[in-house]
C-alpha cells in the first residue's frame, strides 16, 4: 500500500470517542493510587543479625564436619593409590570437569523448580 491510500483510508474513519464516564473512572483511579500509603520497607536492620548468624552457624557445623572427617579419615587404614605422573593431571583435569557439570546442573535444577512455582512455565 502507498502513502496515500493509507492517509485516504485513515481520514474516512470516525473520530474514536470514549464512554461518558471513562475519563472520571481514570481519573479516580489514579487518585486513588495517589492517596494510597506507601509499600512498607523491608526491616534489613533487623534481617542482618540473622542471615549472619544463620550463616555463622551454618559455617561452623562445615568446619565441625570436616574435623570430624579428618579424625576418622586418621583412624581408618584405606589402602593408598599410587598413580603415575601420566594418569595424575588428567585425572586432575576430569575432577573439575564434573564439578563444572554438577555445578552446573544444580543451578540449572534450582532455576527451573523457581520458575515453575511462579508460573513462567
Amino acid at each position: 500500500m502507498t502513502t496515500k491510500k493509507i492517509d485516504r483510508i485513515l481520514a474516512g474513519e470516525d473520530e474514536l470517542i470514549p464512554t461518558s464516564g471513562f475519563a472520571a473512572s481514570v481519573m479516580e483511579r489514579i487518585e486513588d493510587e495517589a492517596a494510597a500509603p506507601p509499600p512498607i520497607p523491608f526491616p534489613w536492620k533487623r534481617a542482618v543479625p540473622g542471615m549472619v548468624l544463620a550463616a555463622g552457624g551454618f559455617g561452623w557445623c562445615v568446619f565441625e564436619l570436616a574435623q570430624m572427617a579428618r579424625a576418622a579419615a586418621g583412624q581408618l587404614a584405606l589402602p593408598s593409590v599410587h598413580l603415575t605422573a601420566t594418569l595424575d593431571r588428567p585425572l586432575q583435569q576430569a575432577g573439575w570437569v564434573v564439578l563444572a557439570l554438577g555445578v552446573s546442573l544444580v543451578s540449572w535444577l534450582i532455576s527451573k523448580r523457581m520458575a515453575g512455582r511462579s508460573g513462567m512455565l
